[in-house]
């Protein structure tokens, strides 16, 4: 699961700290804020803690989004 998850943000030319939901209620249980965490701690704890991970995420042919973003998502999803 932890390489499909790397493997998935590579594809979108993102790193798990691109990744990161700062607004989730577990980035500030466990304290991440302020504190230096490695990208594969990272992985583990998104993970552990999905909601970790900003969503949503879309790859396709088209390109990637991360977050709602909904002109993003309109440009990737027409025909």
């Amino acid at each position: 699961m932890r390489d499909e998850l790397a493997d998935v943000l590579a594809r979108a030319g993102l790193t798990p700290h691109d990744a990161l939901s700062k607004r989730s209620r577990a980035y500030k249980d466990l304290g991440l804020a302020g504190r230096t965490v490695s990208d594969d701690e990272l992985l583990d704890l998104m993970i552990a803690e999905p909601t970790l991970l900003r969503r949503p995420l879309v790859i396709g042919e088209k390109g990637s989004t991360l977050g709602f973003d909904r002109k993003r998502l309109e440009e990737l999803t027409r025909e």
